[in-house]
């Protein structure tokens, strides 16, 4: 299914934000940048094999996309509020990444990758590849993942909030971006 769309108000200017380009592909938990010019969304290019977080700027058209490891997938990802930085949820080993230890709250750094092409390369409507660099923040091994925990940046981006039942009953938590040794 194409799943992600947009439409002007009066149902003009119809558009598929990310066109299908294999079998098996799958895209969805899509989300706005806090800025609104980007919409970022889950890409397994095929289904449960290879991941990625995958960007479409409405107005330019510039697509980036970000790899990252099978235990780093996600239920669900954002970005903070500068743009700079994306956290995941994780997910338990029966969810789509199968995942063997993806139960974590993840912090992710993303890092474009260098273009060596050289100058005689017209970039134009080409993806602009990167990595995401994970640190993991908490360990949501005793979370069941039946309640997804939606991790989200607070709106000055210093915190992680997500809630989980790690602990028992269904609680809001919050866990610090800065590092331990950046305190």
């Amino acid at each position: 299914m194409d799943r992600i769309w947009t439409i002007r108000s009066d149902g003009t200017d119809l558009k598929l934000i990310h066109p299908r380009t294999m079998a098996m592909e799958i895209a969805g938990h899509e989300f706005w940048s806090a800025d609104g010019k980007t919409i970022w969304y889950d890409l397994q290019t095929p289904r449960g094999e290879d991941f990625w977080v995958a960007g479409c700027n409405v107005t330019t058209g510039q697509r980036t996309r970000y790899h990252l490891q099978r235990d780093e997938w996600s239920v669900h990802f954002n970005v903070s509020p500068d743009g700079k930085l994306f956290c995941g949820d994780g997910g338990s080993a029966g969810m789509v990444a199968h995942a063997e230890n993806g139960k974590w709250i993840y912090l992710f750094h993303p890092a474009l990758a260098l273009d060596t092409a050289g100058t005689n390369i017209d970039r134009t409507g080409l993806i602009r590849p990167g990595v995401f660099k994970a640190e993991r923040l908490v360990n949501m091994s005793r979370h069941d993942y039946a309640l997804e925990p939606n991790a989200m940046f607070s709106p000055d981006g210093k915190w992680v909030i997500f809630r989980s039942n790690l602990i028992g009953k269904s609680q809001v938590h919050a866990v610090e971006v800065k590092k331990a040794d950046e305190k």
